[in-house]
């Protein structure tokens, strides 16, 4: 590629140009470089104090005619606007032109803010330059946008740009506008990769609602926002594989592969001071948070609620302060560590749904517990049920019933004692519901047939008359039996509808049907018990054992079926 001279192709030259213009449009036209640094690295940097003067500065009005209206090119030559180490005096206002020609500028210096609001393009790319102010909402390009290494001293507005392939914002520096923005990319649409690498961000970036094609990488970036709650705010986003907060070497070129950098290689996490808001957001692939260090203040968060993704891999560096809030997302792998996860109330996971867990290095299931006991400061049933049910997807029944008793002690925490009595029972290792019912109605069997005896010997005694018995002896024992065959009626036909369960309509009919008679016995037992109450008053002895039901099969505890009625000749029909 050729440099432009002077003197070369003076045809149609306007004689209002300015000697460096002119080289300018010669080079335009030839479609070759346009070069005017002095080579000196301090004197050409355009972020620095060096002064560059009027030979190496050209009016943006110029820059503009030549892009929107400018000479037809050479012969054989395709005319593109190249520039280096070029000074460009005035505001660069493209607002709603269509620019046909190639556009290239490397180390420039912008003196005023950059306006390509509607703009369309083919092709840009402005590496290393200095812009106050880039203003391009709606801009439009076909093919590339590369911002590289540039600086935006007032920000960049991008709001519902149309990318054709890929944005390039790498090593870029943007600081923020009135607002507290820095990079505002709101409904943008990007066809291929958004590479931000090693950006540094003053301010809010924002992407709200953006569409990135393949891939979007933070990797090694630094954001910064002391302004606000966010340091990036991007709720809604959609990327079709995979968002990187990941880290990356410190080389030029930015290194974008995902091989481990070479030895001797300085390697840049991803570092963000503010808070990070991806709620409802789509993402193909992953979401990697991968060594990112997260900085945040006690109202902040890291707010992933109602996320979609494949895949969460969270293995950052513990924060100190602020949240993570994954509460509604929903992931196929959780990848983390087990150092990773804040403290207790600094993480909520209520609604958080994820099929797999892979966690990198050790995480037993005691820290996996205590992770949810602190993401949950009022108790909530579905973070238990969900850590119990992917633990019973891959074959560890053992995890998920400690899963499930811990869910219990949390949950009778704050219930009555009775109650908690009860499901400290129910949560003794390898003792069942039915085995405890089994256990309670022997001993309550025990005691009523031992006090029955003792008093029926007291009875009998030759020294003691029927009415000897103490009155509230006998009214104890009554109350007693009474209780003992109500609790063990009710146990009895619970443990039965609890094997029942899982069979088929019938049995658990004919289950429900015996817990009833069970209650109608006990029932008559109390009925008995207080007769024997008013017997004991008036000094009378206990009454008799009420006879067997006949009504009740012998050996099987089930009520037997009435009998037919007769036909006309008063035959009486006999069951099937």
């Amino acid at each position: 590629m050729g440099i432009a001279k002077p003197g070369d192709n003076d045809d149609d030259l306007p004689d209002w140009l300015t000697a460096a213009e002119v080289g300018m449009w010669r080079a335009f036209r030839n479609g070759s470089v346009y070069d005017l640094s002095s080579g000196d690295t301090v004197v050409d940097d355009p972020h620095g104090g060096h002064l560059w003067g009027p030979e190496r500065t050209v009016r943006a009005r110029m820059v503009c005619w030549l892009l929107l209206d400018g000479p037809p090119a050479l012969a054989g030559r395709v005319s593109s606007l190249k520039l280096t180490g070029v000074r460009i005096s005035g505001s660069l206002d493209l607002a709603g032109g269509s620019v046909t020609p190639y556009v290239e500028l490397r180390d420039c210096r912008f003196e005023q803010e950059v306006l390509l609001p509607e703009a369309r393009f083919k092709t840009v790319r402005l590496v290393n330059c200095s812009v106050p102010r880039l203003e391009a909402a709606r801009v439009h390009t076909e093919g590339d946008l590369h911002l590289p290494r540039c600086r935006f001293l007032g920000g960049a507005r991008l709001t519902d740009a149309q990318i054709g392939t890929d944005l390039l914002l790498n090593q870029a520096v943007v600081h923020r506008d009135r607002r507290g923005k820095s990079l505002i990319g709101d409904g943008m649409t990007v066809g291929q990769d958004l590479q931000a690498e090693m950006l540094v961000s003053y301010g809010e970036l924002s992407l709200r609602g953006a569409k990135v094609g393949v891939s979007l990488s933070l990797r090694g970036s630094r954001l910064v926002n002391p302004y606000g709650p966010q340091a990036l705010n991007a709720p809604q986003l959609t990327v079709g594989r995979t968002l990187y907060l990941t880290p990356t070497g410190h080389v030029y070129p930015v290194q974008t592969s995902e091989l481990p950098p070479a030895r001797g290689t300085q390697v840049q996490r991803f570092e963000c001071q503010g808070g990070i808001r991806l709620d409802d957001g789509r993402f193909g692939d992953a979401v990697d948070f991968e060594q990112a260090r997260l900085i945040l203040h006690d109202d902040q968060e890291v707010s992933l609620r109602r996320v979609q993704t494949p895949e969460l891999r969270f293995t950052v560096e513990r924060p100190e302060r602020g949240t993570i809030v994954l509460s509604g997302m929903r992931v196929g792998n959780l990848v983390d560590r087990s150092a990773s996860w804040p403290g207790p109330g600094q993480v909520l996971i209520d609604g958080f749904v994820y099929d797999n867990l892979m966690p990198v290095g050790s995480f037993p299931l005691e820290e996996r517990l205590a992770w949810l006991a602190d993401a949950t400061s009022e108790y909530s049933s579905q973070p238990y049920e969900q850590l119990a049910a992917t633990y019973r997807r891959t074959g560890d029944d053992h995890a998920a019933s400690r899963v499930r008793r811990a869910q219990r002690r949390r949950l009778r925490a704050d219930l009555p004692w009775p109650r908690r009595a009860w499901h400290a029972l129910r949560d003794v290792p390898g003792i069942s519901v039915t085995l405890w019912a089994i256990i309670v109605i022997a001993l309550l069997v025990v005691a009523w047939l031992s006090t029955r005896a003792v008093l029926q010997d007291i009875s009998n005694s030759a020294e003691l008359g029927p009415s000897d018995a103490p009155p509230v002896v006998v009214a104890i024992v009554s109350v007693i039996t009474a209780s003992g065959v109500l609790i063990g009626g009710i146990l009895n036909g619970l443990a039965k509808f609890v094997r029942a369960r899982g069979q088929n309509a019938s049995d658990i009919v004919q289950a429900r049907g015996q817990a009833d008679a069970d209650l109608i016995r006990a029932q008559a037992e109390m009925r008995r018990a207080e007769a024997d109450i008013l017997r004991a008053h008036a000094g009378l002895p206990p009454a008799e054992p009420l006879p067997p039901d006949p009504s009740i099969t012998p050996g099987t505890d089930r009520i037997a079926p009435p009998a037919r009625s007769g036909d006309e000749d008063g035959a009486a029909l006999s069951p099937p």
